[in-house]
């Protein structure tokens, strides 16, 4: 009964969190080939990086604030499906005013972790194999 329960309560929560996610954002990281893990999206207010070598980081990533008002630009997290090693795969997505305007991949146990979003097999190539 307990696993039952267990199944239940998680296949509910899993149900609210799908419908929770924008469909702008699940087309944007299938067009990249990605899918995603968990749908309980964390969502927070983007803090743009302030010390010149953050900057670069992200620069390098393409993702471009400049421009945007503080508090104005929102991220939202996903787990990735993906078999990095050791590292599990989490996209970033920005947006203001619920327009997708940058994105990025997180790497786990990284430093700094910010890797240009790219296609999916791409990635996997080319960044997974190296770790």
């Amino acid at each position: 009964m307990f696993i039952f329960s267990y199944v239940l309560i998680f296949t509910i929560l899993n149900i609210i969190a799908v419908t929770r996610t924008p469909e702008k954002h699940t087309e944007w990281l299938e067009k990249n080939g990605w899918e995603i893990d968990t749908y309980f999206p964390l969502k927070q207010a983007f803090a743009s990086p302030i010390y010149s070598e953050s900057l670069d980081t992200y620069r390098l990533a393409d993702v471009h604030t400049k421009g945007f008002k503080k508090g104005n630009v929102d991220q939202y997290t996903y787990r990735l499906k993906g078999d990095c090693g050791n590292h599990y795969l989490e996209a970033v997505l920005l947006t203001h005013y619920e327009e997708i305007i940058g994105s990025y991949i997180r790497l786990s146990e990284s430093n700094p972790g910010v890797i240009k979003m790219m296609n999916q097999p791409v990635f996997m190539k080319q960044i997974c194999q190296r770790q």
